[in-house]
């Protein structure tokens, strides 16, 4: 299920490789597709998740994925 935003557009996730770990991880950037493919493709710096290190990474070596929530995070604690 794919996150739609209060207009009603789709959005979703930019993802990177982390370079050290060789997974895939978000940027916490989040974007409508059109808006993505419209950006330059500029040197960004984000900080990862998984080894704790910032990467710079550029527009073209990322991607989108749709947004996806952890239901086990909502879960009460009764």
């Amino acid at each position: 299920m794919n996150f739609v935003g209060a207009a009603g557009v789709d959005v979703k996730i930019v993802m990177i490789r982390c370079p050290y770990r060789g997974q895939s991880v978000s940027t916490g950037i989040e974007v409508e597709e059109s808006t993505f493919a419209g950006l330059p493709d500029t040197l960004i710096l984000s900080r990862c998740p998984l080894c704790g290190l910032e990467h710079v990474w550029w527009k073209t070596e990322a991607w989108l994925e749709p947004i996806r929530y952890d239901n086990d995070s909502q879960a009460s604690t009764d």
